[in-house]
Order: C-alpha cells, then structure tokens, then sequence
C-alpha cells in the first residue's frame, strides 16, 4: 500500500520577532504581524511562544515551496523592518529561554492505524533528521557541550522521543520526534527539526523529509520495535544532538556514520524526490553538508568563539544571518570536520553520574538520555555498586542519590 496519496509537505516555521536590543518581541505584540502577514499572503500564520510561526501551506513540488519561502520572508521581513526590528532565525535565541523549530508536515495521510505504525518503522531513522537540522549549541547561558540544546532538552517537553505504539492501544500523540497528526491535519508531523537559519536550507531539508517519508510510506507493515533497537534510537537522538552530522550512530549494534547514514537515505528517496520536482543535485546544501560533516551549529559555534559575551554574540548574530544565505556562504570554505566515535558503555554512564549531585531524586537520571525505566534503573544501580553514588530512601520523598 501507499499511505500518503496526494504527496504533499509543508513547514510550521518558527520565527522570533527581536528589538534593537536583541530582546525578544512577545506574543501579545506579535498577533499583530501574524493577522496582517495571514490576511495578505492568504496563510495560517500563528502566534506561538513568543514566535511567528509561518505554516507554509500545502505543497506538492520544490519549486512551489521554495517560491513561497522567498514571498513570505521576504514580506514578513518587510513588514518588521518597518518597527525597527528584524526575525531571527535560530535553533535558540542566546540569552531567552526558548527553543524554535521547523516542523515538518508529510502528507497526506488518511489511515491512523498504518501512520503509527510507519511512525514506529521510521524512529530509527528520526535522529539523523536532528543531526542535519542541529541548530542550537547557544541557548540561555549553555554553550557547546551540544549542537542541539533544543533536541538535548526536548524543547522544554514540547520534543519528546517517539514511543513504540500500537494502533489497538494508542491515543493521538502530541509533541513527540514523529508522529501522525491526523485528528489535526492529515499529516505526519516531524518535530525534531532545529530551526532552519538559512532559506534555501530550510527548502531543502523539508523537501528531502518529505521525500524520505513518502518512501516509508510505500512499504507500511505492522512493526512493533524491539527494546535493542527502541536503546539505539534514543543513545543515537542524544548522539545527534551532541555531535550533529560528525555523529557515529549505533546501528544493529555496529558504528555507523550518521553522514553516510543520510547519503544512503538520499538515494532510496530518488523517485519521490521526483515526485516533488526535485532531483539530489538540487540539494547543494545536503550535499556540501554530508560531504563535509558540516551543520548549521558549527557555523553557530564557529561564529559564537568571538563573541565570549552573549549579548555581543546575540547582536552580531542577528544581523548577520538576517540575509538568510549567512551559512550557505560559510558552507562554501568550511573545512570537512571528522567524525566523532559513538558513545560507549562509559560514556553513557559519564552522563548519567553528570546529574547526579546532592539529593537528587533518583528520577531526574531518565532526563540524561531518555532511556525507559529498566534501563536507566540498571545504571543508577552499576553507579552505585562501582561506588560513584549513594542511594538513599527516604518515607517523604522516595529514593536519592549523592554524587561521591
């Protein structure tokens, strides 16, 4: 079977609004731009968080989404400038505590019970989505530790890591890295995306999501994924959203490069990349991208070693990606960065030890990595008995650890 019939896609592209003085414009101000901007380019534009945020219509080819982004940025820009104040596209605004995204909607989609199930087939693949949309290695007052500090946070729960579902038990599902949205709009949302700083980025990667969905979709089974490869997916999301596209992903077990990972994917899509009007050499970007092992957080990070001070850094940055083709430029001499080996056994424990201080209730460890229950209670209980932690239980509060 085919689950999506017609091939459509779009985006709901989240845009901060920000003064002169880098702070952010908030939502009650905002309502304004978004009811003229809906009114004259004829499209349901929102307010969202402190965001604009741009749904792209429904689209069926390259072209017609990529005329559209220029038309409504190049408006909105227009429509902003005029107050004195510019977008900002970014994974995470420096110094705000707010995470932006650009999701993608794969459509359309008519039959909940084999979209959950094509949710499940494609999980593994999701964070190679985060790796090459990483965005946000800047976000209030953290820096570097990870490309995406939006995909390592989950978007303050608004991003959370797919379940393995079963369509007999399921409720709609909100919020998580992939999933079909049809109570809404007959859509497979991909939530995972970083927000896009660069137009022609965003018009690539959202066609190539799309594409790569529309493939799924042709070989729909019932699947249920197991606990190893349910581990792999959640230790390879956090490995993208440390490393971006120089990830080494756990694959069936064995290291695999996440860069290698999409080019392969690029390929399997061909025909419904032409089914959208496009072809793999229209991709420059994805292309220099995988070549090189490149993200749009190398660019941030690159760019954020000359400004020590977040306010400078938040003001230089704002006005140089407000012409859109900021890391298009920079992809040009990037240099090929090399891969980073996949986390191992220590690794994973490191980071776990890492949220362990005075008191912490033993919960707090599932933020590390996600993992479901047995797993992360398998490592608290290695921690303990390798003597880095005490556990403690407690009547009121239940059982705590202390880092020693």
């Amino acid at each position: 079977m085919d689950l999506f019939n017609p091939k459509t896609f779009s985006t709901d592209w989240e845009l901060q609004v920000i003064d002169k003085l880098e702070r952010c414009v908030r939502t009650d101000k905002l309502l304004g731009f978004a009811g003229a901007l809906r009114e004259e380019l004829d499209l349901d534009i929102q307010v969202d968080w402190n965001a604009i945020e741009f749904a792209m219509g429904i689209n069926t080819s390259f072209g017609q989404f990529w005329e559209r982004i220029l038309r409504i940025t190049d408006r909105a820009s227009q429509v902003v400038r005029e107050l004195d104040l510019d977008l900002f596209a970014a994974g995470a605004h420096p110094t705000e505590r707010m995470y932006n995204s650009s999701h993608v909607h794969v459509g359309t989609a008519h039959d909940e019970t084999n979209a959950i199930y094509l949710e499940n087939q494609i999980m593994r693949y999701v964070p190679a989505f985060g790796a090459l949309a990483a965005n946000s290695p800047v976000a209030h007052g953290l820096r570097g530790e990870f490309k995406s500090y939006r995909v390592r946070d989950c978007a303050y729960v608004f991003t959370t890591p797919s379940e393995v579902r079963d369509p007999w038990t399921a409720q709609p599902s909100d919020w998580t890295d992939a999933s079909p949205k049809l109570y809404g709009a007959p859509t497979v949302e991909v939530r995972i995306t970083d927000c896009a700083s660069s137009r022609r980025l965003l018009a690539e990667f959202v066609t190539f999501i799309a594409a790569y969905v529309h493939y799924r979709g042709k070989m729909v089974e019932e699947y249920r994924c197991p606990p190893e490869e349910y581990r792999e997916f959640l230790t390879n999301r956090w490995t993208a959203a440390r490393d971006g596209m120089q990830a080494t992903f756990l694959w069936n077990g064995k290291p695999r490069l996440v860069a290698d990972l999409l080019d392969e994917m690029l390929d399997e899509c061909a025909d419904e990349l032409e089914n959208l009007g496009a072809k793999r050499a229209d991709f420059a970007l994805l292309n220099a991208m995988i070549r090189k092992r490149v993200c749009q957080a190398d660019f941030v990070l690159g760019f954020a070693g000359r400004y020590p001070d977040v306010w400078c850094l938040t003001s230089a940055y704002a006005k140089l990606i407000r012409q859109w083709d900021a890391f298009d430029q920079y992809l040009e001499s990037a240099p090929a960065l090399d891969p980073i080996p996949a986390p191992d056994e220590q690794a994973v424990l490191a980071e776990h030890l890492a949220f362990v201080g005075e008191g912490t209730h033993f919960y707090r460890l599932h933020d590390a990595m996600r993992y479901p229950w047995p797993v992360t209670g398998e490592i608290i209980e290695r921690l303990v008995r390798q003597g880095l932690v005490k556990r403690e239980v407690t009547p009121r509060r239940g059982t705590l650890l202390y880092r020693l």
